[in-house]
C-alpha cells in the first residue's frame, strides 16, 4: 500500500534520485536564484542575442516587411537593464559586462542603422542628426566606461561626445529625423554626455540648460514647465499628441545629471499634475493633455506609451506609491500584448515587440541614481 512502503527501498530511492536532481540545479544559471523572475527574463533575453553571430538580428524578431526594425531600441533599453542588475547584484558583473560589450558592437552594426536609407533619409545617419540613434550609441559608449570600466570604446565616445554637445548647444537641438526634432532623445544624449564629464572632466552636460531652454522657448506645453512631443523647425510646427510619454522620457533621463534636477522635478510636478490619471488601486497616465484631439487608436497608443515611460519618470522621482502602480498596469498590458501580438500586421508586431522589451526594462529599472551611484543632492 501506498502508505507502508518499506524505509530501506524509500531511502535507496531517494539516494538515485539525488544525483540528478543535483545535475538539473547546477544546470541552471546560479544567478537566476538571485534575481527576480523579470530580472531573469531581461538577462536571459540579452544572453541570447549576445550569443548569436555579430550580424544575426533575427533574435530581435526581424521581419522583411518592415522599414524600421527598431533594433537600436531593444539593444539599448536591455543594455541599460543589465546595468541595473549588476547594480543590484554585483557578482553577475563580469557574466554581464561580456554580454553589454557584445551588445555594444550589434549597435555599431550596419543592420542596426539600415532603418536610415530604407526610411529614405539622406546621408549615413552617423555624422549628424539621428539623436535617435547616437544618443542611445553615446550612452552605451558612457556605460562601457562608467560601469564596467571598459576602454575600447573611449575613442569613438570622445568623438560622438563632441559632436553631440556642439549640435544640442547649436541653434537648435539635434533633430531624430530630417525636420522632425524629439526632445527626449536629445535627454538621452545629455545623461551620456554627464557621463563623459565625470570621466574625462570635461563640460559637455552644460548643453541640456540649453536644450531645456529652447524647448520652453520654441515647443512649450502652455501652463507647464513641460515641452511638447515633437517640432518641425522648418515650419516652427509642434504637436502635444504624445506630450505624456516624451516628457516622462526626459524626467527620467535628465533627472540624475547636475544641474538638472531640479528642473526635472519641477517637470515631474507639473507631469503627475497634467498627466496622471486618479484612479484607485492601479496606475494610468493620459498620453495627451486634454482637450488634445485624438482617434482611439492613438489615444490607447499614446496613454500606453506614456504609462510605461512614466514608471521610469516616478523611479526617478522617487515616487514610490505611484511607481508600484504604474508597474502593475504595464505588467499586464505586457501580458496581453505578448498574447495577442500573432494577430497584429507585420510593422506592428514590431512595435508590439519593442514595447515589450522596453516595458520589461522598464519594469525592473532601479533608476540611474541607483545604477550611476549617485548621491542625492539639491542642485
Amino acid at each position: 500500500m501506498i502508505g507502508h512502503r518499506n524505509p530501506r527501498i524509500a531511502a535507496r530511492s531517494l539516494h538515485w534520485l539525488w544525483w540528478p536532481l543535483l545535475l538539473l540545479v547546477l544546470a541552471f544559471p546560479s544567478f537566476a536564484q538571485a534575481l527576480s523572475p523579470d530580472e531573469t527574463l531581461l538577462l536571459g533575453r540579452a544572453r541570447v542575442i549576445a550569443a548569436a553571430p555579430l550580424d544575426d538580428f533575427a533574435v530581435l524578431d526581424a521581419t522583411r516587411w518592415a522599414r524600421d526594425s527598431h533594433y537600436r531600441y531593444q539593444l539599448a533599453f536591455l543594455s541599460y537593464g543589465l546595468c541595473s542588475i549588476v547594480q543590484g547584484e554585483p557578482a553577475l558583473r563580469d557574466k554581464c559586462r561580456g554580454i553589454f560589450m557584445r551588445l555594444v558592437e550589434k549597435m555599431e552594426r550596419p543592420a542596426t542603422l539600415a532603418y536610415w536609407k530604407a526610411r529614405g533619409f539622406e546621408g549615413d545617419g552617423l555624422a549628424s542628426e539621428n539623436a535617435m540613434y547616437r544618443s542611445h550609441l553615446n550612452l552605451l559608449y558612457a556605460l562601457a566606461h562608467d560601469r564596467f570600466g571598459e576602454t575600447r570604446f573611449d575613442a569613438r565616445f570622445h568623438t560622438l561626445s563632441l559632436s553631440l554637445s556642439n549640435e544640442i548647444a547649436g541653434t537648435r537641438p539635434i533633430c531624430c529625423e530630417p525636420d522632425h526634432l524629439f526632445v527626449q532623445c536629445n535627454a538621452v544624449a545629455v545623461l551620456s554626455l554627464y557621463l563623459h564629464d565625470r570621466a574625462f572632466a570635461t563640460d559637455y552636460a552644460r548643453a541640456g540648460k540649453r536644450l531645456l531652454a529652447w524647448a520652453r522657448e520654441h515647443m512649450p506645453l502652455q501652463g507647464t514647465r513641460l515641452v511638447r512631443e515633437d517640432y518641425r523647425p522648418s515650419t516652427g510646427e509642434s504637436s502635444a499628441r504624445g506630450t505624456g510619454y516624451a516628457n516622462a522620457w526626459t524626467i527620467a533621463f535628465l533627472a540624475p545629471v547636475p544641474g538638472l534636477k531640479g528642473d526635472a522635478r519641477a517637470m515631474y510636478a507639473d507631469w503627475r499634475r497634467t498627466f496622471v490619471v486618479p484612479v484607485p488601486f492601479v496606475g494610468l497616465v493620459k498620453g495627451a493633455p486634454d482637450g488634445e484631439a485624438l482617434s482611439m487608436e492613438e489615444m490607447l497608443s499614446s496613454s500606453l506609451l506614456a504609462t510605461t515611460f512614466g514608471l521610469l519618470a516616478a523611479r526617478a522621482a522617487g515616487d514610490d506609491r505611484l511607481h508600484v502602480r504604474l508597474q502593475w498596469t504595464v505588467a499586464y498590458v505586457e501580458r496581453l500584448v505578448n498574447d495577442y501580438e500573432w494577430m497584429l500586421p507585420p510593422g506592428r508586431r514590431v512595435e508590439a515587440r519593442t514595447f515589450r522589451t522596453i516595458a520589461l526594462f522598464a519594469r525592473t529599472f532601479r533608476g540611474w541614481n541607483e545604477v550611476l551611484e549617485l548621491k542625492e543632492k539639491a542642485d
